[in-house]
Parts: C-alpha cells; structure tokens; sequence
C-alpha cells in the first residue's frame, strides 16, 4: 500500500507539473526570442510582416563571436539606439583602411552596459583600437531594467546576470498567451499583439550582421521623396513644442565612478576613442557643469557636445521620430568631432536641404 500511495504521488506531480514542462519544452524548441539555439549568422525574425522584439544585446555578444572569427574587428561604436546612424561606414572614413568596425547598440542602453561590453571586450583578448562612444545625457541616468525584456543583457557581459536569470527573464516572457500563441499559429494573433506593442514590423531595411547595424533605408526613401509629407504626419511633434524646464544634474554618484571606470579601461589600453553627445528635438542638452566634469573624466580633446547644438536642437527635419537623427545628419556630427568637413559621403548622396527655420 506504500508503495502504491508513493506511484500515485509522483503521478499527481507530474500531472501538476505537466503544463510548465510543456512550456518549458516549446521555449526550447521554438526558440521564441532567439535566445536558446547557436546563433547561426542571421538575426531571428517570424513570418513575412512581423519579427520578435529582438534582444539586441544578446545579438550583439552573439554576432561578435560568429563573424569575428573572419573579421577580425578592432573598432567599436557603442551607445543607445540613438547611436543606430552613426554607422561603420561613416566612421570608418576617419579611421585607417585596415579598420574592422563593430556596433555594440542596444536600446535603453545604461552607463553600465557600456562599461561591462568594454571589459569583456578586454577580458577575451579583443585587439580594440578605436572606439565611437555615442552618449545622449539620458544615458547617465538611465536605470539598468535588467530584469526586463528586450533589456536584460547577456549573461557572458554582465557579473549581475547568471544563465539563469538570462534565461528566466525570456521564459517568463513567453508565458503571455498572446505571445505563446503567436509562436504557435503567428496570423490568428498578429493583429492584436501589434497595437500592444509586443511585436513590431520587420524593417524593410534589413540588418547588416557583419557590424550588427540596422539600416533605414525605407525611412531614407521617404524622407528624400517628399520630406514634408513625412514631417507633418509626425506625432511626436505635438508632444514637443517646447524646451522642458532646466533638469538637475545628471553625472553624479554612480554615473560619475562608471565613467572613470571607462576611461580607465581606455586609456590603459591605449584606445583612441572618440565620444558624441548627440542632440534630441527640443530637449535640453547637458549643463555646463555635467559638461565640464564629462571633459574632466574623459578629455576635452576626445568629448563633443552636440547636446545643445542651436540648429540640430530646433530642426525637425533632421530626426526620424524626435529621438533618432537622421544618418547624414550623424555623419556630419562624426566630420566635426574629428575636424574634416570635406570628406566624401558615401552612403546616401542627396538629402533636403534643412535649417533652423524649417521648424512649424
């Protein structure tokens, strides 16, 4: 009678247990996030009209061990999703022709997330030569969110996240029906995990996976055939009609130690590195002691405050969506940091010409 009590036992909790088995199982073989099978080359993206949210921080560890093995990088750009247009091709044109150029961005992207890539770079032995630090003044103080899905970075970069927890973060994320069902039968749910915000729309641009670089080329399209059409459907723009109040500091405490951490890490290595603050529409820059203490850290002859520029700040034209500015506009930002205003663009030739006074 033990012995039969003991079978029945183990049956009720492998019947209780059945469900979270089951999902444990599809996690596994559907791969849902692209997080779980070897990474293989490509971004993971689902159907013909939409992609998963994609981590791109795990992308980035990921594609860094695929392609560098023939690539060979020594040159990095990291920093936020507003880092996306200041691209390899651009950069690379004030670097020596043997440069190897790879992107490390991600959205939301904290003081932290740069700081951990720098040093895993160093830790693995990486030659790093040259680095393109794009850092908007939100990023000193930008809490981590590594607990949050796309934001938890990968468990190899940052000492706060294990496998596990890596793993748990993209797991339970996957227990939203709405998600669930979608890697199942991806039509009959489309439509509703859209307005949510869940899914998104695969770019029609494509993604570089060589330097880890998405590419705006639909936007661009748009943009050069009929700019005021694309501008004044903008909704951000009702939101934005004016500079916020004054904001208090934002490099004190923790984002001061993390910057000096940084330039610690690059200057022990004899980086030569560069570092953009780049402007947002309508939105207050640095202020001036913020300023004066990112050139005490980093080097005023390696810091270029853009945050506050009197055109860029006040010209919707050169912006996709108020944050991201448009990819000449980014390259004319890398021409001033580095002094050369006269070098060829090579991607794309012809945009509209703009100016402060584009502005409704």
């Amino acid at each position: 009678m033990k012995r039969k009590g003991i079978k029945q036992f183990i049956l009720r909790v492998l019947l209780a247990a059945s469900p979270l088995v089951l999902f444990l199982a599809l996690y596994v073989v559907l791969d849902p996030f692209g997080v779980v099978h070897r990474y293989d080359g490509v971004s993971v993206e689902a159907g013909d009209s939409l992609e998963r949210i994609p981590n791109k921080r795990y992308v980035a560890v990921e594609g860094l061990k695929y392609h560098g093995l023939e690539q060979h990088y020594d040159s990095f750009i990291f920093g936020s999703s507003l880092s996306t247009n200041f691209t390899a091709r651009q950069w690379g044109r004030h670097l020596p022709d043997s440069a190897h150029i790879y992107h490390f961005t991600a959205g939301a992207e904290p003081l932290e997330g740069i700081r951990d890539e720098l040093r895993y770079l160093f830790d693995r032995g990486q030659d790093v030569r040259h680095v393109l630090l794009v850092m908007e003044e939100e990023m000193y103080r930008r809490p981590k969110r590594y607990s949050e899905l796309p934001y938890v970075p990968h468990y190899e970069v940052s000492p706060e996240v294990s496998w596990l927890d890596f793993h748990m973060v993209h797991f339970n994320a996957y227990r939203d029906p709405e998600l669930f069902l979608y890697s199942l039968c991806p039509d009959l749910v489309a439509d509703k995990l859209i307005p949510d915000g869940k899914m998104q729309p695969v770019p029609v641009s494509g993604h570089d996976e060589e330097t880890n670089e998405d590419r705006n080329d639909a936007k661009d399209s748009l943009i050069l055939a009929d700019p005021d059409s694309y501008f004044s459907t903008m909704p951000w723009l009702v939101e934005m009609q004016a500079l916020p109040n004054p904001m208090p500091l934002v490099i004190t405490g923790d984002a001061e130690e993390l910057l000096r951490e940084i330039a610690a890490m690059l200057n022990e290595h004899h980086v030569d590195y560069c570092i953009i603050v780049p402007p947002r529409f309508r939105t207050q820059g640095l202020l001036p002691l913020d300023r004066a203490l990112l050139y005490e850290i980093m080097g005023s002859r390696y810091v270029h405050d853009f945050s506050e520029d009197s055109v860029l700040v006040h010209d919707l034209h050169s912006y996709y969506d108020g944050m991201h500015i448009l990819i000449h506009r980014c390259t004319e930002l890398i021409d001033r940091s580095y002094q050369e205003q006269e070098l060829p663009l090579q991607y794309p030739d012809e945009w509209p010409q703009t100016s402060s006074n584009d502005t409704p």
